[in-house]
């Protein structure tokens, strides 16, 4: 049974501390993070539309990237508008609900963007590696399996964060070193824990993470190896041009995630406000990079978004 003092009902919520330690000057990112939200925003909405809009971009690269997008922009309107209330106007109680919503479907968009840079790979790799066999492969009802697969495994890794997080017992209001709901902060600030709902966290990591690495390494790797023997100035050129906005995309992707978690792991090394600036920049630096990348990089994206821009 839970302890008298325990909490359940109406009465559950939690405050957003904001930057632990910046209390006093935190407004002041409010300004950076509206513009990023604002960028996020037009960026990911005009992908879409390009993407949708133009047939000649109806192909599984484009529809790995049409999902990215989509995943960049739930992300960044379930996180940034809370985040901006928090610094903007000081609104940091946010009700148990809402808290336990906004950690699964932030969860759920994180991992279906990282098993979307995987699917790119892999088409990456069929693209570069059997040109002649591409479309035979990546013919549209495998494409659409897969997108599938992929979700469906996203929703099976992370509904047991929401699940663990709401077994925990809360004090009443509790008190989140974030300006956002995620797991850890969650289950830090419950007043008692499960092996599990502690060790879970890591566990995702093992399933998820370590897979999607693991298989986008292959891909470039095997990639990398074909180009190297053909030893072809144009196959190289070739190869550049097919890869480079993803192989961005999964840069700052996992360079940002990477460095949040070792500031997470070394958090006694670390100022807290930077372990919550760096989680913040984890999410928001990915989703508003991202549409420019592609916009930029990608040829035949570039080309779409061009000529509209001479038709006006």
């Amino acid at each position: 049974m839970l302890d008298s003092n325990y909490s359940t009902g109406d009465n559950l919520g939690f405050l957003l501390t904001g930057f632990p330690g910046l209390e006093n000057i935190q407004h002041w990112f409010a300004g950076p993070f509206s513009i990023t939200l604002l960028i996020a925003c037009f960026g990911n909405i005009a992908l879409l539309f390009i993407i949708a809009t133009e047939q000649s971009l109806h192909e599984p690269m484009y529809y790995f990237i049409f999902m990215l997008s989509a995943a960049d922009l739930a992300v960044a309107l379930i996180l940034l508008p809370k985040l901006l209330n928090v610094l903007w106007f000081g609104s940091q109680y946010l009700s148990y609900n809402a808290c336990i919503v906004q950690l699964f479907f932030i969860s759920f968009f994180t991992a279906l963007e990282s098993s979307m840079l995987v699917l790119m790979a892999y088409d990456r790799y069929v693209a570069v590696c059997n040109p002649l066999r591409y479309k035979t492969i990546m013919e549209n009802q495998f494409v659409l399996k897969i997108m599938c697969f992929a979700a469906v495994r996203c929703l099976c890794m992370t509904l047991p964060f929401p699940v663990l997080a709401n077994i925990l017992p809360y004090c009443g209001v509790s008190i989140i070193q974030n300006v956002y709901c995620d797991y850890l902060s969650v289950i830090r600030a419950a007043c008692g824990h499960t092996v599990i709902s502690d060790i879970y966290g890591y566990i995702f990591i093992v399933l998820s993470d370590v897979p999607d690495v693991t298989l986008i390494g292959l891909s470039y790797y095997k990639i990398f190896r074909i180009v190297l023997k053909s030893g072809s100035r144009v196959a190289y050129q070739k190869a550049f041009n097919t890869c480079s906005p993803h192989f961005c995309v999964i840069s700052i992707f996992y360079f940002w995630g990477l460095l949040s978690v070792i500031i997470i792991d070394f958090r006694r090394e670390f100022p807290e406000y930077l372990h919550v600036l760096y989680s913040v920049l984890s999410f928001t630096v990915p989703f508003t990079l991202n549409p420019i990348i592609y916009g930029i990089k990608a040829k035949e994206i570039r080309r779409v978004i061009l000529k509209l821009l001479r038709s006006y």
